[in-house]
């Protein structure tokens, strides 16, 4: 009897250890479930952060080399315009240089061109020297002259100053004929020659006038 009884007891002691066992080992599942989890979700989350610290050093390193690409561009860029600026400049240089030279210029012409304006307007004529003047007293000089020579002296003194379009249209010469015949008595001395104007033009010199205007009185008193 006494034996039963124990080995009830035992038993109940037994079930009563096993359900408490269980119950612990229950709990040290959940605990562990629990902890896994939190392990899981640890890693999960640790695991995302270096992705994502990953992806941004994948993104910096992007951006550095993208950066280092600029800077070169930027670099070579500067060293050509940095050339470009300086040939512009040189340039620049040459151009004021000669708009300085040509601005000299105009002014030394503008002065030039004032002064003529008002510098007072006179005759300019150029006279031949004569080795030895016209032997006046020495008999009369105009015998040794042809007749048109004669004619186109005494037509000059007339008006004056004769040109070679007048001359020829008085004698009925040509053009050329007249402009070397002039050519010649100025050459000789008879004539005075003014080039200040096209065409040239000429007039008796003041011995041979007057040797002119003695002309008919002479044929008189002979």
């Amino acid at each position: 009897m006494e034996l039963t009884i124990t080995a009830v007891a035992l038993l109940l002691v037994t079930v009563a250890a096993s359900i408490i066992f269980y119950r612990k080992i229950q709990e040290a599942t959940a605990e562990y479930a629990d902890a896994r989890e939190s392990v899981r979700n640890i890693t999960f989350g640790f695991t995302r952060q270096v992705n994502r610290l990953q992806q941004d050093v994948a993104k910096a390193e992007n951006e550095a080399t993208t950066a280092k690409i600029v800077a070169s561009e930027a670099l070579r860029n500067s060293g050509e315009a940095k050339e470009a600026t300086l040939k512009g400049l040189e340039a620049v240089k040459s151009l004021q240089n000669r708009v300085e030279t040509t601005e000299t210029s105009v002014e030394t012409l503008r002065k030039e061109v004032q002064k003529l304006a008002t510098a007072p307007k006179q005759r300019v004529v150029i006279r031949q020297d004569i080795s030895a003047p016209i032997p006046v007293q020495q008999g009369n000089v105009l015998a040794q002259l042809t007749e048109t020579e004669l004619s186109a002296l005494k037509k000059i003194a007339e008006l004056g100053e004769g040109a070679v379009p007048e001359i020829r249209e008085h004698l009925g010469t040509t053009r050329e004929h007249t402009a070397r015949m002039l050519k010649k008595l100025y050459e000789t001395g008879f004539v005075d020659r003014s080039t200040n104007a096209m065409p040239y033009r000429y007039s008796v010199r003041k011995e041979i006038r007057d040797l002119i205007q003695q002309q008919p009185e002479q044929k008189q008193t002979l």
